[in-house]
């Protein structure tokens, strides 16, 4: 069968979802221009390790796995229950390379060790993929679950998350996310590593006062540990509708910055997603694209804000799938995203 060509230019999601899809459609995929518009184009060290791993996850044969590489050929073969681990060697996102994962682990019993960064910059931090994705998914037919073992910070990474999945219910069901509802709760989130207790707690007070004029309950979740494997600290926020819909916001901590300020910044980016009154944020969007498209029946989104990463990753379920998406809206605006799945049923599922 000859390659599916997918161009790979717009980022490192392109890939993830190209491999991943590949994996369980028993699709190859030719990727090109990996990441060329970035920074650093081509295969970084989390990328490689998603690439790396799924070829182990379905015995797949691949050509250009290096560092820097702007062409990647996966040819993926029969996918195997697996016990693995795998590590980025840096702060690489654990959350990203679970998407990676996420897709052929549909089909398959697996238990997976990754190692990397839990709350870095450009990424959601591992606690959303439990508080928002997770949930969204079981919904849908998905089985799967993450439980962290230790955090991970920019520059030296070292946190650790077992992964553990079944096969899903087939077809998966589809989601409709149109209306928040009211506002229930607040969830805050926060912890500290190789810093002082104190610091987790500041960050919560800080957040809390900035949030006092909702007048909703707040739950929180604190944790320190002053002797970890890395340094640095981080506040999630996670606000709970009447609908079931959960919006987040996160800010990390930095030298030199506050942990008063870390509270601010996290509620500050939760108080401008509130006022859209929309419940779906844009990394909730990017990441339930692939299962709209793989779900039965039409899947319906009202997103706070798109970004590329949604329209980037509909050309690749549309190329790798037979799915229809529709988009109102533009890049950093709010918007809507409809789906007609492509009701996958594979097979056969691997227990």
């Amino acid at each position: 069968m000859e390659p599916i060509l997918i161009d790979g230019s717009k980022g490192g999601q392109v890939l993830r979802s190209a491999i991943g899809l590949s994996a369980l459609t028993q699709k190859p995929v030719k990727i090109e221009k990996i990441r060329l518009l970035r920074e650093k184009p081509g295969l970084q060290p989390q990328h490689l390790t998603a690439v790396q791993l799924l070829s182990q996850l379905c015995a797949g044969k691949v050509q250009g796995a290096v560092l820097n590489s702007q062409t990647v050929l996966f040819e993926p073969q029969k996918l195997v229950a697996s016990q693995l681990v795998a590590n980025t060697g840096t702060a690489g996102s654990v959350s990203l390379l679970l998407e990676s994962v996420l897709i052929p682990s549909l089909l398959v019993k697996n238990k997976l060790r990754l190692t990397g960064g839990t709350n870095v910059p450009w990424s959601p931090p591992i606690e959303f993929l439990e508080w928002v994705l997770f949930p969204v998914l079981k919904r849908m037919g998905v089985k799967c679950e993450a439980e962290l073992s230790a955090r991970g910070y920019y520059p030296k990474g070292r946190g650790a998350v077992i992964f553990s999945t079944r096969p899903a219910v087939f077809p998966l069901k589809p989601v409709s996310l149109q209306e928040a509802g009211s506002l229930q709760s607040v969830s805050l989130v926060s912890h500290c590593s190789s810093l002082p207790s104190t610091v987790a707690n500041r960050q919560v007070l800080s957040a809390k006062k900035a949030l006092s004029a909702l007048n909703v309950d707040f739950v929180e979740e604190v944790s320190a540990k002053e002797n970890g494997y890395s340094k640095g600290s981080g506040l999630s926020l996670f606000a709970r509708f009447s609908s079931g819909a959960v919006l987040s916001a996160s800010a990390l901590g930095l030298t030199g910055k506050t942990a008063e300020a870390v509270g601010l910044e996290a509620a500050k980016k939760l108080l401008n997603q509130l006022d859209l009154h929309r419940p779906v944020d844009m990394f909730l969007a990017d990441q339930l694209v692939p299962f709209m498209a793989l779900a039965k029946g039409k899947s319906k989104l009202s997103v706070t804000q798109l970004d590329e990463h949604v329209f980037s990753n509909i050309d690749v379920c549309e190329k790798l799938l037979d799915c229809r998406f529709e988009v109102t809206g533009k890049v950093n605006e709010p918007g809507e995203i409809f789906c007609q799945g492509a009701t996958f049923v594979p097979e056969e599922t691997i227990f």
